[in-house]
């Protein structure tokens, strides 16, 4: 059953807001990302789809050369009226981005009416027109109302397949199956797009224009009885002779959206100025909180400083703070994170004539399954002794993946399995029905008898198997193993 109260959100939006509105946002967006722009003394310039955001520079009039020191390539921020961000260039004209975002907003929301199937249909009637061998019997043709549900229903369904075909477009020579994530608002969106040859997956990031298509869609759906969705799931699976099978869902938000796929409180809140409802999802009031009916709110502090700031090695310098990890040239979203390891491992050096000498590493990896950064995926420490104290740096780092990253991962590979799909960590294949380990291991949940962390390993028990089977801590994401077992067994209990 639903739990659903009445929504109680006026209708808000940034149409009828203030410049002031429009420079909060962009704040609040540079100041939730990390990035390196000032927050302070930004203007906004209001044009067709919204307001340009920027800091101005100062030129010293009186200096005819002083336009040399004005700076290339700055960024700027465009928002649209429904919040949407996008950061753009002044390397590119600014006529040029801003005619390109007022025609994304267009397009996303032009009338039904003007879909292409209605051109169709007006070419239609022109050829029927010259055949009726009286030219001009069609004096003109005017849409007079708008398309049934029927119709955009037919829309809607055409541009998921059509989003389909062009994500199929990116991936690798050879796959079986792709699967794809939008996690949308009017103002934000998430995608987490993979594809699958032989159970390995491959990540890749979705170009702007496909975004374009998927915004297209999801406001066309806000027509439709049930309104828009917060997540569309597609699925391309592909069969022996070729041919390729699109299914697709769609999550209205009955339930609370993984971690992984939810986005800031504000987005939520823009979307139902957007699309009023006359009824949200108990959990989503909740958790757009009670500011979601003030029409402003404070400016943003200054930056959060990085819990981790130091050289490793003999002078690369690692950075990371709640938004990304830096090390040297080597950057990396947390929110892109697709796996983690931080395994310890202690080597003997045994003595002959003196004492034995110990040391242990401390290894600290994160990457995505695609273009993984090659500096973050081995960051290690040694300590000499036999009980040495653990590197601040490391520690600090394995406390911030286990508290942030992890249980985002965990909810989107749980989700994932729980979908049909299967992941991979180490040599065992993690799927809906239970482990593969070819050659060793086919077990069902519900014949796994305990699953324990000892040694560098994760340690898997099956019934009746005298052995149990081991996966380096490691390998990718061996971390989440033993609470994804504790997941799918408990929930075949």
């Amino acid at each position: 059953m639903r739990a659903i109260r009445s929504a109680g959100l006026l209708r808000r939006g940034l149409a009828g807001a203030s410049t002031r509105r429009a420079v909060v946002l962009v704040q609040e967006h540079i100041s939730a990302r990390g990035l390196d722009y000032p927050v302070h003394g930004l203007e906004a310039d209001r044009f067709a789809a919204g307001w340009s955001v920027y800091t101005p520079v100062d030129i010293d009039d009186s200096d005819p050369m002083a336009f040399l020191d004005l700076p290339l390539d700055r960024s700027v921020f465009l928002i649209s009226d429904v919040g949407r961000i996008k950061e753009v260039t002044t390397a590119i004209p600014p006529e040029q981005v801003r005619a390109l975002f007022t025609a994304e907003e267009a397009f996303v929301r032009r009338a039904p009416v003007e879909e292409s199937f209605m051109n169709g249909l007006k070419e239609e009637f022109e050829r029927l027109d010259a055949r009726s061998g009286q030219p001009g019997a069609v004096a003109d043709f005017t849409v007079v109302s708008a398309p049934s549900q029927e119709l955009i229903a037919g829309r809607v369904s055409a541009l998921a397949h059509e989003t389909a075909q062009q994500l199929a477009l990116l991936g690798p020579v050879q796959w079986d199956r792709m699967t794809a994530v939008f996690s949308c608002t009017v103002s934000a969106e998430t995608a987490d797009v993979s594809f699958w040859n032989r159970e390995r997956p491959m990540d890749v990031r979705v170009p702007e224009q496909i975004a374009l298509l998927v915004r297209r869609q999801r406001h066309l759906a806000a027509a439709m009885p049930a309104g828009p969705w917060l997540r569309m799931l597609l699925t391309v699976a592909k069969a022996a002779d070729g041919r390729a099978q699109v299914s697709t869902e769609y999550d209205y938000g009955d339930e609370r959206l993984p971690d992984g796929q939810l986005l800031a409180p504000s987005h939520y809140r823009n979307d139902l100025a957007a699309y009023p409802r006359t009824e949200v999802p108990t959990w989503l009031t909740g958790y757009m909180g009670a500011r979601g009916t003030r029409a402003e709110r404070p400016c943003p502090g200054p930056a959060e400083r990085p819990f981790v700031d130091s050289n490793v090695g003999w002078s690369t310098r690692l950075v990371a703070d709640r938004h990304r990890i830096t090390y040297g040239r080597h950057t990396l979203d947390w929110d892109e994170v697709k796996w983690v390891r931080y395994p310890v491992s202690r080597t003997k050096h045994q003595g002959f004539l003196f004492p034995s000498m110990y040391t242990t590493t401390y290894t600290f990896g994160v990457g995505t399954y695609a273009d993984s950064p090659e500096g973050l995926r081995d960051l290690g420490w040694s300590r000499g002794g036999k009980r040495p104290t653990d590197p601040a740096e490391w520690l600090a780092l394995v406390d911030f993946v286990q508290r942030i990253v992890e249980p985002r991962l965990l909810a989107k590979y749980l989700d994932l399995i729980r979908r049909g799909g299967a992941i991979i960590i180490g040599e065992v294949r993690v799927h809906r029905d239970g482990l593969t380990l070819r050659g060793v291991m086919d077990a069902n949940w519900r014949s796994l008898t305990g699953v324990e962390v000892a040694n560098g390993l994760v340690w898997i028990h099956e019934q009746g198997r005298p052995q149990a089977v081991r996966v380096s801590l490691g390998s990718a994401n061996a971390v989440l193993l033993p609470r994804i077992v504790a997941a799918m067994t408990a929930g075949t209990g």
